[in-house]
């Protein structure tokens, strides 16, 4: 097959799924389960927009659930899917949010994982909750009140807290958005660790499997050290996959946007650079798992399951990065072929797919 760039401004993608050993999996009954948590979303938000619904269809949340957690039962997979599903919504409604408007959200979603029984706007002066519940609580609320019944306390907190880092991360993303700076390397990676979502998802780990792994091993430096190559290798990757459309729509949360602006690489040159990172956090990753200590035979169990899960992440996320069109559109099978990816011309976008409920 012949190919050619066509002297268009682009950039080639980095071979990074001939660097990660882990296999792609998926959930046996992965899509047949999506498909009834893409249908309870959509039954549960009062304000469903043609964009919501195409934006709902077209994502695929399920299918990277399904390469992610392809171990866990039917039954835990579905709420996987609830709380993947809502994740991205939340992360793109997000995108439209100024600072104060961002920090309201973040009370929104987080009263709905504290009191998932019944909504409970708050007053607070500067921070007033509107009367009428918007979408994106009813949906936590739901999930939340579901999935916390079958999980330990300990778990639950993990995932409350990790939701709620990411949330700030979120307030922190609108704040660069509204002043226009850019970080530096080491200020972006903290805060894409958070902004990525992974933390929360890593617990959800543990929820899916029906497994808590002791405090002192999360907190093990080792396994610290895994989950932040981990999270890295995830986000690192989806900058590079995201790049194109994010670039078009003006959104500078992204490490390539930031080597070039901060580090006057060109394109291509930042993009290999991320390249680079994305192997560099794999090889850290492998090194810290075939050093990691024994905990007993009951621990060491349940921490095959999690280390299977981390690495799904990784094989997974990539997998399914040309499976769904949110990054790579409908040229994406191609792109994985011959790795060119075209620059879009700049665009207006509109994000925001949950609206406030209608009276």
């Amino acid at each position: 097959m012949s190919f050619s760039t066509s002297n268009q401004p682009g950039f080639f993608i980095p071979d990074l799924w001939a660097h990660c050993p882990y296999p792609v999996l998926y959930q046996k009954n992965g899509d047949e389960v999506g498909a009834t948590s893409e249908k309870w979303v959509q039954d549960s938000c009062r304000v469903i927009t043609p964009l919501l619904r195409q934006t709902i269809t077209r994502l695929g949340a399920p299918q990277l659930a399904a390469y992610c957690y392809n171990q866990c039962s039917d039954e835990r997979f579905r709420l996987v899917c609830d709380f993947m599903i809502t994740l991205f919504l939340l992360d793109d409604l997000s995108d439209d949010l100024a600072t104060q408007d961002s920090e309201i959200f973040s009370d929104i979603v987080m009263n709905a994982l504290h009191f998932p029984e019944s909504y409970r706007p708050t007053q607070s002066k500067g921070k007033e909750q509107p009367i009428l519940e918007l979408d994106c609580s009813k949906l936590t609320r739901d999930y939340w009140l579901r999935m916390s019944t079958g999980t330990t306390p300990a778990v639950q907190a993990r995932i409350v807290e990790d939701v709620e880092q990411y949330l700030i991360a979120v307030h922190l993303q609108a704040q660069y958005r509204d002043s226009g700076d850019i970080p530096s390397l080491e200020e972006y990676i903290e805060h894409r660790r958070m902004s990525s979502g992974c933390k929360p998802l890593f617990h959800i780990i543990e929820y899916s499997l029906n497994i808590e792994i002791p405090e002192e091993v999360l907190t093990h430096p080792l396994m610290v050290t895994m989950k932040n190559c981990v999270n890295d290798f995830v986000a690192f990757s989806n900058d590079i996959f995201s790049y194109n459309v994010e670039q078009a729509r003006g959104d500078e949360h992204n490490m390539i946007t930031v080597m070039m602006k901060k580090y006057n690489l060109d394109l291509q040159s930042a993009v290999n650079r991320v390249g680079d990172l994305c192997i560099d956090a794999i090889k850290t990753y492998q090194k810290a798992r075939a050093d990691f200590p024994s905990f007993g035979p009951t621990v060491d169990r349940d921490l095959e399951s999690f280390f299977h899960g981390l690495q799904s992440w990784m094989s997974g996320s990539i997998e399914w990065s040309f499976v769904t069109p949110r990054y790579l559109g409908p040229n994406r099978h191609e792109i994985r072929e011959h790795k060119w990816v075209t620059l879009m011309k700049p665009k207006t976008y509109q994000t925001s797919i949950i609206r406030p409920n209608a009276a």
